[in-house]
């Protein structure tokens, strides 16, 4: 990870016409810790806007491209 103090980290971002996620951890966190602290970003992002994850909302569909080789 680029920042020393970070344990975790998100970013999306334009690459070559598509957008691109990622997720970084520090290795000096365990899995456990990884698994609330981004249930704790998704939960804190809720919070901040609402809308998002309003509770009738079930299910989300999305489409992830061919890995280019």
């Amino acid at each position: 990870m680029s920042q020393s103090d970070a344990l975790v980290m998100i970013t999306a971002s334009r690459r070559k016409g598509d957008i691109v996620y990622k997720v970084e951890c520090s290795s000096k966190i365990t899995n456990e810790e990884f698994e609330y602290y981004l249930g704790e970003i998704v939960k804190g992002i809720c919070e901040w806007k609402h809308d998002i994850c309003v509770e009738n909302i079930r299910s989300y569909e999305g489409v992830i491209k061919e890995k280019k080789k």
